[in-house]
């Protein structure tokens, strides 16, 4: 009788020139608070104007290029335009998922390879591939997948 094998996985092994992002529906499954964790990356200064306020604000936003005006998340925009830009958003003693996650939060989430990545917070491609590339998933950072 033949053994069962396994499936394949439909996603090969990750590499360093596989793009990563932050896959925002695993948030959503796994229940986690994902307004409270981006709380914890404001500056100090937004800290205390965000503390006991809606964390799920839109604001009006003006391009500065076309001048249409969107609504878009307060938080995210604030963390990506005030922020991110701070010298101190990442040090070396940022933790390396908090760092990478912060990234993705500046760049709007478009996604990077651990080798881009490493470029922009110091740390080894080959040690944030080891990281994000697991069976662990963490804080929803995961291979990006083209949308068919």
């Amino acid at each position: 009788m033949p053994r069962p094998t396994r499936p394949s996985s439909p996603i090969a092994k990750p590499t360093l020139d596989t793009r990563f992002h932050i896959d925002y529906t695993w948030w959503e499954r796994q229940r986690q608070e994902l307004r409270i964790y981006l709380q914890g990356h404001l500056c100090p200064e937004h800290r205390d104007v965000f503390q006991g306020q809606d964390l799920s604000q839109e604001i009006d936003w003006v391009d500065p290029q076309t001048a249409e005006v969107t609504r878009v998340d307060g938080l995210q925009h604030t963390l990506r335009t005030h922020c991110s830009r701070q010298p101190d958003y990442i040090t070396e003693r940022t933790a390396l998922v908090d760092a990478i996650f912060r990234v993705f939060l500046a760049n709007e989430n478009r996604p990077l390879t651990p080798q881009e990545l490493s470029e922009r917070i110091g740390r080894s491609a080959e040690t944030i591939l080891r990281t994000i590339s697991g069976s662990t998933i963490y804080k929803g950072i995961r291979p990006y997948i083209e949308p068919e």
